[in-house]
């Protein structure tokens, strides 16, 4: 279903509230899921948004302009049953949140390929994505001294992230991330608490987009970033 103001695109996560007749409510101006058996008795689905023509009948209006409206008459009526309600789209890395990911997996994420060169980085940007990705790992412990960034939560929504030692405010990174939301890229957290789990590289967990909330120094910045979805109260940080 493409189409209108915000289209929704195939293969984009819907989320949908089931519903019956007895407890549909109001369905004018509702866009609903609807389960169609055609004239070779085959199954089709269709999202449409219900209005009503000034003859009183129900009219299932596309916002795909190639799709006809469809006015329900009681012939079509037997045809149809109405499952759901759409309650919205959802962006595939709001259900990833708080899911333990490893390094080379998180590159399909953003839709790119993972290549060693860029992320062993703890700062990555993906030009197509407009994101950039930040990973932590926060136990340093066989660093090299200058590779010993200062990273750790300052209460469970709040984070301090110390950059590369060449990230400067006027440097390219440093001034992306604190125009974020002028530039309208986002910035996307994974912590791990160390570097190894059990003698193999550990995952890292991803806390969701952020938002940049203040900054000090320079070569390198330490910047206090918030999460922009709330952590659940009843889930620990990697500490």
């Amino acid at each position: 279903m493409n189409g209108g103001k915000r289209p929704i695109q195939d293969g984009d996560y819907l989320l949908l509230e089931h519903i019956n007749p007895n407890q549909a409510g109001s369905i004018t101006g509702k866009t609903l899921a609807i389960e169609r058996l055609d004239e070779a008795g085959d199954t089709q689905y269709l999202l449409r948004t219900v209005q009503k023509s000034d003859a009183g009948e129900y009219v299932l209006k596309a916002t795909n302009p190639e799709y006809d409206d469809i006015v329900v008459t009681p012939e079509l009526s037997e045809q149809f049953r109405t499952f759901a309600r759409l309650r919205g789209v959802v962006d595939p890395l709001e259900m990833m949140i708080g899911q333990e990911l490893m390094r080379e997996d998180i590159p399909e994420l953003f839709g790119e390929t993972f290549n060693p060169g860029n992320w062993q980085s703890g700062h990555v940007f993906l030009k197509d994505a407009n994101a950039h990705v930040l990973l932590v790992t926060l136990n340093k412990q066989g660093k090299a001294e200058d590779h010993r960034y200062i990273d750790h939560w300052i209460d469970e929504n709040t984070f301090h992230w110390q950059s590369q030692h060449a990230t400067t405010p006027d440097s390219k990174r440093g001034w992306e991330l604190i125009n974020h939301k002028t530039l309208r890229h986002f910035i996307h957290l994974f912590v791990r608490d160390n570097k190894l789990r059990a003698g193999k590289a550990a995952p890292f967990t991803y806390y969701g987009p952020v938002e940049y909330q203040r900054h000090e120094g320079s070569a390198p910045m330490s910047v206090v970033l918030k999460l922009m979805q709330p952590w659940p109260t009843d889930r620990q940080h990697e500490s």
